[in-house]
């Protein structure tokens, strides 16, 4: 069982060595799954709204009843539509959550989030770094409260979906989810972190759920 990691810990995760091969940004079809944040970060950084990101460099995929986005591969070359012909991410900076996190993982226990190493690593990545330099996260302690909530809210949704035989009743919950915490945008000048928890006493309200303790 993988050892479970504090963002406080030191993991042997940093590749010192990279060379920018981009062998990492390629063939991952729809894994690289995209929360309210990244898209948050996507339309902020990239000047554009969420039908943009889906011309151009975002896909949806169906996951426990829920259509949900995540980054797209360009068909010719099975590489991120992010990934800039030098083998670099283009838009670094403010990359995905899951980019971030490579070659780590996430888990969910008890209430809290913690980390661990996978087997996916790259083979230059032997220096060791704290979890939380490695993520590059702004105020780390609200993004991984964002996270872990966000986590429970939509595997709560996805069991509730689940006990559901209404096909249509489905389908109406999924597009409300995705066009809530989505396709609908922070208001400029507004905090990321402050409009979640409204938005998510919203879809509790509207979707009949318990409040959250």
């Amino acid at each position: 069982m993988p050892i479970r990691l504090t963002s406080n810990d030191l993991a042997r995760i940093s590749c010192s060595s990279c060379e920018g091969c981009g062998e990492c940004c390629r063939g991952m079809d729809d894994t690289i799954h995209l929360d309210p944040y990244d898209i948050y970060l996507l339309c902020k950084n990239l000047d554009t709204d969420f039908e943009g990101l889906l011309r151009t460099s975002v896909g949806l995929h169906v996951d426990g009843g829920l259509v949900l986005p995540h980054l797209q591969m360009d068909k010719k070359t099975d590489a991120c539509t992010f990934l800039g012909p030098d083998g670099r991410c283009s838009i670094h900076a403010f990359r995905p959550g899951f980019c971030r996190l490579y070659p780590l993982g996430r888990v969910y226990e008890d209430g809290t989030l913690g980390y661990f190493v996978t087997d996916s690593i790259c083979p230059g990545g032997r220096s060791k770094v704290r979890i939380q330099k490695w993520l590059e996260v702004p105020d780390l302690p609200r993004y991984e409260s964002f996270v872990l909530i966000w986590h429970d809210f939509r595997k709560e949704v996805q069991k509730e979906l689940l006990s559901v035989s209404d096909g249509e009743l489905m389908q109406k919950t999924a597009l409300y989810i995705l066009d809530l915490f989505y396709a609908t945008p922070t208001a400029p000048g507004k905090d990321f972190y402050t409009a979640f928890p409204r938005r998510i006493k919203k879809a509790r309200k509207d979707l009949g759920l318990a409040s959250s303790s």
